[in-house]
């Protein structure tokens, strides 16, 4: 159940691994993936909320004030792809199917 990685191209996905001492008390996991694409996955244990997918979606709301500046350490794989004053957006890392689509040039 605690099981946060899967699937084939979960190397390209981006991952979160956010420590539940930086969430808001009493946050709703359905929230968090209801902000999240159809195939990404949202899991909340003791310790951790594990966010994975091509693209992923923090909202500060989400997170304590002091830990918003600190979303960069809980990333595990992937990259800030966009970063407002509300919300972070996540992507994985897509190099590999770039450079197939240049290949045909």
């Amino acid at each position: 159940m605690a099981s946060h990685a899967g699937g084939n191209s979960d190397s390209l996905d981006a991952a979160l691994e956010i420590p539940t001492e930086w969430l808001m008390p009493g946050l709703d996991l359905e929230a968090v993936r209801e902000a999240q694409r159809p195939d990404a996955t949202a899991t909340l244990t003791g310790d951790h909320l594990f966010l994975a997918g091509v693209e992923l979606v923090v909202e500060r709301r989400w997170l304590r004030e002091a830990n918003w500046r600190q979303i960069k350490q809980a990333i595990t794989r992937g990259y800030i792809y966009r970063n407002s004053a509300v919300q972070v957006t996540l992507r994985g890392e897509r190099r590999e199917h770039e450079r197939r689509g240049t290949k045909a040039a």
